[in-house]
């Protein structure tokens, strides 16, 4: 798709078939589920496809659960099946798609009902039935939940399912397509603020998917300095043990602007304390809609702190930069971000952005007519790949030595690691728990609300177990990052995830882990 905007998911209402996938958008997209609510009550089918029965799973008519990081071969079983049926948009096709012939040629017979069954665990007349809807409905709607792209196989999940719009014609058709997320980057001046021109010299980039290799092997030179914002990587960064083991280091030296103690800052040798929205001047852009909003201050800055723009200008400073850009102010900087003509704020003006209400962004008008790649056209094929037509490839864990599949899922009452600091809501989360199929926990003797202990070999954290029929055989779901002050044991969930990357973009595999649980003696702790 290259550059091309994702559907609007506010067309979302328009469709007759909605299907969420590896979405829980019950605790991640609340605002999006509001106008999957409406398309509803307008008669539209809901779908949901995931690994264990979210909170998602009541605003479904059906909910299809499958094996981890086995989506793309169920998007590609549905192609074989829009091809073998011939109910995909020829015409479409022909105009707006580039590589189909090779696809159906070459990748699509290999994924029949019967082989996709054996790698999803879905049975054939499920996969039959959601192919027919699929192809039959009039506008139907993909919304693509993140955590798809959290295996090995990520990117190449994602480009496959993606591709299914393309074979009957919804991008093309109002409340049609796929919706990712936003990326709504051209509406703003960026290069106007990011000026990479000020940099005296090359330095390298290092990945943060990968902070505790960084910080414990790389050399000449290695990191000797350790600067966090916005992150609590102690906690939500792979490989815990890894990472809290570079932050143990007598030479690094590492700052934290925070707000709050976090696992990392209790690693700071510097604590720098950071303001809040409230207290501090920005332009906000969403990843599940096309608004943006300009925010004032409602409060001055409490004692000390101070914004991340403030904070960088004086060590600009201080380092020797003497160009004025570090000079300006944070509303000065939000006036040069959207200065200038932008096709994203067409019809927009200074008073709306000004206003503090939020401002929806321009899409073409011509939802069939957009698709931002060199060929004009969809790109089924891409020879600039390396792997130029979509396939199944298997995630990193299938081949580890551990029965239960690692679901690393969002909070219903926390965001990531945030929130931790409150102890309502970790209250309401009622404690860091793991929980597996009562089939599971009965083959090992385990009992719900007792301490157990998830481990493999990256490390242990013990949880509170958890039991619920939600929750397939072979599949452990714990949800959020929890903070190790409040855990039952000394480590959360990611030192038991991994540093392996994606097969495209060198993003985190948080989903792509498998571990093993054992009881532990001892009565659960209170949630703390």
């Amino acid at each position: 798709m290259g550059d091309t905007p994702a559907t609007d998911p506010d067309s979302v209402i328009a469709s007759d078939l909605v299907i969420l996938w590896g979405i829980d958008a019950a605790a991640t997209s609340v605002h999006f589920l509001h106008r999957v609510a409406e398309a509803r009550r307008r008669g539209a089918k809901v779908v949901m496809i995931d690994t264990y029965r979210t909170r998602t799973a009541a605003a479904a008519d059906r909910s299809l659960l499958v094996r981890p990081g086995s989506d793309g071969a169920l998007a590609l079983g549905i192609m074989h099946i829009l091809v073998r049926d011939n109910l995909v948009d020829h015409d479409f096709i022909r105009d707006n798609v580039h590589g189909f012939p090779e696809l159906a040629a070459r990748i699509l017979p290999d994924y029949s009902p019967e082989a996709v069954s054996k790698i999803t665990g879905l049975p054939e007349l499920e996969i039959e039935e959601l192919a027919a809807e699929y192809g039959a409905a009039a506008s139907p709607f993909i919304r693509l939940g993140s955590g798809l792209s959290r295996y090995g196989n990520g990117a190449m999940t994602v480009r496959a399912i993606v591709s299914l719009p393309a074979l009957t014609g919804g991008y093309a058709k109002p409340g049609g397509g796929c919706f990712c997320g936003t990326s709504t980057s051209g509406a703003f001046a960026m290069k106007e603020v990011t000026r990479e021109e000020f940099m005296t010299s090359p330095t390298r980039i290092i990945n943060m998917n990968r902070l505790g290799e960084a910080l414990n092997s790389l050399s000449d030179p290695p990191v000797m300095s350790l600067y966090v914002y916005h992150s609590n990587p102690a906690a939500v960064a792979p490989d815990q043990n890894e990472v809290i083991k570079g932050l143990c280091r007598e030479d690094l030296f590492t700052v934290v602007h925070e707000r709050f103690m976090t696992d990392t800052a209790l690693h700071a040798d510097l604590v720098l304390p950071a303001t809040s929205s409230m207290e501090q001047s920005d332009i906000y852009r969403s990843y599940g809609s096309y608004c943006i909003q300009r925010a004032a201050p409602a409060i001055p800055p409490v004692g000390a702190s101070k914004s991340n723009w403030e904070v960088f200008s004086l060590l600009a400073k201080e380092l020797g930069f003497e160009q004025p850009f570090f000079s300006q102010t944070a509303d000065e900087l939000i006036d040069t971000l959207v200065a200038g003509d932008s096709p994203w704020r067409m019809g927009i003006n200074a008073t709306d952005i000004n206003s503090g209400n939020a401002v929806r962004l321009k899409l073409p008008a011509d939802p069939g007519q957009r698709f931002l790649t060199p060929s004009g056209k969809i790109e089924l094929l891409n020879p600039r790949l390396d792997q130029p037509l979509p396939r199944f490839i298997p995630p990193h864990a299938s081949t580890d030595p551990y029965p239960f599949w690692l679901m690393t899922a969002p909070a219903f009452y926390a965001l990531n690691s945030s929130f931790y600091e409150r102890p309502d809501l970790r209250n309401k989360l009622a404690g860091m728990r793991i929980t597996i199929n009562p089939q599971d926990a009965a083959d090992r003797a385990l009992d719900a609300d007792s301490v157990v202990t998830v481990w493999n070999s990256r490390g242990e954290v013990d949880f509170i177990l958890g039991v619920s029929e939600n929750v397939p055989c072979g599949i452990a779901v714990t949800e959020g990052a929890w903070w190790i002050e409040h855990a039952p044991g000394n480590r959360t969930v990611n030192a038991l995830t991994s540093q392996r990357l994606t097969d495209m973009g060198r993003g985190s595999t948080f989903y792509d882990n498998k571990v093993n649980i054992r009881g532990k003696t001892g009565q659960p702790p209170l949630a703390r």
